[in-house]
């Protein structure tokens, strides 16, 4: 190629790369004022102020970021729009319409308008505070206020409130206004006494929070329900160092009713407002516990958001805001309402509890003297119309829900109906000794009871160990899980924390004969206990239901996991034998009851390692149309401990 040539190909290659460059820069570059507008229209639908199309893109972020903040930070979704221009003499102006969307989904629509100039051939955009609302000035910005909604109530049967928004009065210290009293000295201690009398409280720990806290702060000694407070007003309203502050939280109908399981709630912690994105606010209350924490999301009420131009605060952080603020320096101008978004409350939730059985489930429940839970299951339909957990030290907590236990002769329903389907029937002879040997396991009977051969109703109704043990080998480990199965002791989503039954089908023959007595690697929570009682009244599988709205409203299938059905002459049978038990056995003490015939199963359940090993005492049955379970922790033989709450809670229903 000659010289001359080359030098043509490079100026051809030059005039084409920069035909090339003109071509980029014409599409990309805003030569356009259209472009410049779909540039910067981009940049705040994104929220980003990245582009270079901003006439001081340094500016235009920190003043974006501080107008937008915090309502970008409480709405769920942004859009912004380019909806035209119109020309303004040199100038064009962008119309622009923003749409913001809450956190339940509805939105804020307003319009604003962009201004556009021309420099040389590019068009900028210039970020100005009515850009991002029309009614802001200088030194204003946009902020959210949020105010919860009421609390949904959580509902029984016939709608009845089983626990919903009530006064209460927290009870405080106001660590400066003690020490003016004295602090430690008599004044002080004085004030101190008195509410350790009054309230029951520890007084150890409350120095300990006082000692801690700084001079204004309020520092919590004890919420109280405004009736329980006027009891003690008088004594402690005018006590020096003490502060009051009356509000609502969610109660129950009286103090300890279905405690643990209706559960608790109060305001939201620093821990959940920091982690909720903007969804709560430190006067927001919040299920803690139970079924107030479970279904926590249906109770709480959006509540109301309200949308403010307000002053920006004073922090050195404002550069950018523009200039010519409100000469009036230090002197905060009244926020000004530019949107409201509907208020919502939260919902109610419709439980299956009776407060008929459950107040007769509580007061039972009280008479225990070690912690006690009972469980009550209408067998027609499933419904859980009572759950009571009481503990003498009021450590309260939803044992009967989800406690696990080794559930020991109440068992024998399940093992029992086992037999029954095998073939066994009532009047089948069974020996019953003192004492029997599996594999090297000495099984025995509580205090070396003894009964010989005698009829399977008879062992059934003395609840004979030895019997059960060695009638093993007439069934399977998975017959005995088939049963215990068939009875509603699988698990359940109730749509609150809850523990069905643990029946593993073990061969072992060791494990298999403890299984037979509800003992070795068997383990049931009380609600279980009272699904297995409800299921022999009703003759079929029972599946409980705990709530009657709500995600779990359609509770779980009607057939079993295992598809395991009750044998229906088995079950009679069964329910023969439980009544046996009350009427010639160990839970005779039911027998004045009054109202209808009650069938029932006493259990002693053994645990730990002491010698001798401790039991807890459980009690498995019904009467008409109610099932119960009870359970007292190392409350001992069924028929001493456990027996005694079943006929008061009997007894309290009729």
């Amino acid at each position: 190629m000659t010289k001359k040539s080359t030098t043509w190909l490079a100026i051809a290659i030059v005039v084409v790369l920069l035909a090339c460059a003109g071509t980029f820069a014409f599409f990309t570059l805003p030569l356009k004022a259209k472009t410049a507008a779909e540039d910067a229209t981009a940049d705040l639908n994104s929220g980003t102020i990245e582009s270079s199309v901003w006439s001081d893109e340094k500016t235009a972020k920190k003043l974006h970021e501080l107008v937008l903040g915090t309502v970008a930070q409480s709405m769920k979704k942004r859009s912004v729009e380019l909806t035209g221009t119109e020309k303004h003499g040199d100038d064009v102006i962008a119309k622009l319409k923003w749409t913001w969307t809450n956190q339940d989904g509805e939105p804020w629509e307003y319009s604003s308008e962009l201004p556009l100039h021309k420099k040389g051939l590019l068009w900028s955009a210039e970020l100005t505070p009515t850009v991002l609302h029309p009614d802001l000035d200088n030194g204003r910005v946009l902020v959210s206020q949020k105010s919860p909604g009421a609390r949904g109530a959580i509902l029984g049967e016939d709608e009845k409130e089983l626990m919903a928004e009530g006064p209460v009065v927290d009870i405080g210290i106001h660590p400066a206004k003690l020490d003016e009293a004295g602090g430690n000295s008599k004044g002080g201690q004085d004030t101190l006494t008195t509410l350790q009398d009054e309230l029951d409280i520890d007084l150890k720990a409350l120095k300990e929070r006082i000692d801690k806290a700084e001079p204004e702060q309020f520092v919590p000694v004890i919420t109280l329900r405004e009736s329980d407070y006027r009891q003690v007003k008088d004594t402690i309203h005018s006590l020096p160092g003490t502060v009051f502050n009356s509000h609502t939280q969610p109660l129950s109908r009286n103090k300890g009713f279905a405690g643990p399981t209706l559960g608790t709630a109060g305001a939201a912690s620093a821990e959940e407002v920091e982690a909720s994105d903007g969804e709560l606010t430190g006067e927001s209350i919040v299920g803690k516990s139970g079924l107030q924490k479970a279904f926590d999301e249906e109770l709480s009420g959006p509540g109301s958001e309200a949308i403010y131009i307000a002053d920006a605060e004073k922090d050195g952080g404002d550069e950018g805001a523009g200039e010519g603020s409100d000469s009036d320096e230090g002197k905060a101008a009244e926020p000004v309402l530019v949107h409201e978004f509907p208020d919502h409350d939260g919902e109610d939730i419709t439980t299956t509890l009776n407060v008929g059985v459950q107040e007769a489930a509580d007061t039972a429940a009280a008479t225990g003297k070690k912690p006690t839970a009972l469980v009550a299951i209408r067998p027609s339909d499933g419904h859980i119309i009572a759950v009571a957990n009481q503990d003498p030290e009021g450590a309260a907590w939803d044992r009967a829900l989800t406690g696990q236990y080794a559930p020991g002769s109440v068992f024998k329903v399940a093992s029992g109906l086992a037999l029954l389907e095998s073939g066994v029937d009532a009047k089948t002879t069974l020996d019953c000794p003192k004492t029997t040997t599996v594999d090297g396991k000495s099984f025995k009977n509580a205090e070396d009871h003894v009964l010989g051969e005698v009829a399977f109703e008879d062992d059934f109704a003395e609840s004979c160990n030895t019997a059960f043990v060695d009638a093993a080998e007439k069934v399977s480990a998975s017959d005995v899980a088939n049963a215990a199965s068939s009875l509603g002791m699988d698990d359940i989503d109730l749509g609150i924390e809850a523990k069905m039954a643990t029946v593993p089908s073990d061969d072992d023959a060791v494990t298999h004969a403890a299984q037979m007595i509800g003992q070795g690697k068997v383990n049931s929570s009380p609600l279980a206990v009272a699904v297995m009682a409800a299921s022999v009244a009703a003759g079929d599988t029972v599946d409980p239901l705990l709530v009657a709205s709500g995600d779990s409203e359609d509770g779980r299938d009607s057939e079993t996991e295992s598809g395991q059905a009750i044998d229906a002459d088995a079950a009679t049978t069964m329910q023969k034998l439980m009544r046996r038990a009350v009427t010639d056995g160990t839970a005779d003490a039911l027998q004045g009851v009054p109202g209808e015939p009650v069938h029932g199963k006493t259990g002693t359940a053994e645990y730990g390692g002491e010698t001798p090993l401790r039991t807890h005492s459980w009690f498995a049955g019904y009467q008409g149309d109610v099932a119960v379970a009870v359970l007292v922790e190392d409350g001992g033989f069924g028929a001493e401990a456990a027996v005694p709450v079943a006929k008061k809670f009997f007894t309290e229903l009729n």
